[in-house]
């Protein structure tokens, strides 16, 4: 049975926002058409991400059609905002599309994750208090499981980045795993984010111990930072102190690339955000308040990306792309 891939349900999406935001030409019709019958899998695709956003896409239809400018503007606002859950989840049950109901529903509430101790869903910080009087504050979509030794607290962070604070030594060091390693913290606070091929961990304040799996041991100090996996550790380039900046909601960007940008901005929007691999290199600097349409807006004035959002759905491109 053909099943599609995550590269080609993210190909489909941008092809339906292409489709809605105004009316094919005739050369981007042909180009459609190409794309759909190269593989089945563009083909499966398709038909899932169609299907899944069928309903919601009708209202908008519906409401394009029984107004005009910034009423139906408006209109389309107040469905994908006030009512997007219900709506996404309503319609992809409906639908039947079990795949892309996964998909979008873990866009809401990562699905991995589910039965860790301490898990934020998008969009969602929080802090906790361990029994040692630790506390441990985890970014939008992360996941950490806890257990004790010795009544010491031992953190398995799965997925996100956390911010860990302990206020005085105790027995022993709070220690936070990861898959590529184990970071070990007497006092103070330190970060760390998991990624799919590595962890970042800086030393917010005092120092604390880093153990690659497969490297030897270093010590980070104060506003130190490294980036590592189980064999290779490399310094975090800029002011490391930066990547916590959404502990105050903002995201600070030293040179990433937009692709960076946009998946540090998925933690915090409820759909799918496609980066064109024609823009996807392009680099950003400064400070942004984690407020996804304000920062998407602002990229869109600063750099020679066009942004098109239809509910769920935001496609970043070249300027003069439909």
């Amino acid at each position: 049975m053909t099943m599609a891939g995550e590269q080609d349900l993210c190909a489909a999406v941008d092809w339906l926002v292409r489709h809605e935001a105004a009316a094919l030409s005739a050369a981007e019709r042909q180009e459609f058409e190409q794309w759909l019958g190269q593989d089945n899998r563009h083909r499966c695709a398709w038909d899932r991400v169609n299907g899944a956003l069928a309903a919601p896409l009708t209202t908008v239809r519906n409401l394009q059609a029984q107004a005009e400018g910034v009423h139906v503007q408006a209109a389309m606002q107040a469905l994908f905002r006030t009512r997007r859950r219900r709506v996404l989840r309503g319609a992809l049950a409906m639908g039947g599309v079990a795949v892309a109901a996964s998909l979008v529903a873990d866009r809401l509430t990562p699905l991995a994750q589910v039965m860790a101790d301490l898990r934020t869903g998008t969009g969602e910080r929080r802090a906790f208090r361990l029994a040692d009087g630790s506390t441990v504050l985890l970014d939008a979509r992360s996941a950490v499981d806890v257990r004790y030794l010795s009544g010491v607290p031992q953190l398995q962070h799965r997925a996100g980045a956390l911010i860990a604070t302990r206020a005085h030594a105790g027995a022993g060091p709070l220690e936070i795993r990861t898959r590529d390693g184990l970071a070990r913290l007497e006092s103070g606070r330190m970060m760390s984010r998991v990624h799919s091929d590595r962890t970042e961990v800086v030393a917010m304040e005092h120092s604390l111990s880093l153990q690659p799996r497969a490297l030897q041991s270093v010590i980070l100090g104060a506003g130190e930072g490294a980036s590592f996996s189980a064999s290779r550790m490399a310094p975090l380039h800029g002011n490391p102190l930066h990547r916590a900046a959404w502990q105050q909601g903002m995201l600070a960007v030293d040179d990433w690339s937009l692709a960076e940008v946009a998946q540090a901005l998925q933690a915090y929007f409820p759909g799918f955000i496609r980066v064109s691999p024609a823009v996807a290199e392009l680099r950003v600097f400064g400070i942004f308040r984690l407020e996804v349409d304000e920062l998407l807006n602002t990229l869109a004035q600063i750099l020679p990306v066009q942004v098109r959002r239809l509910g769920p759905l935001i496609s970043i491109d070249t300027k003069g792309v439909r």
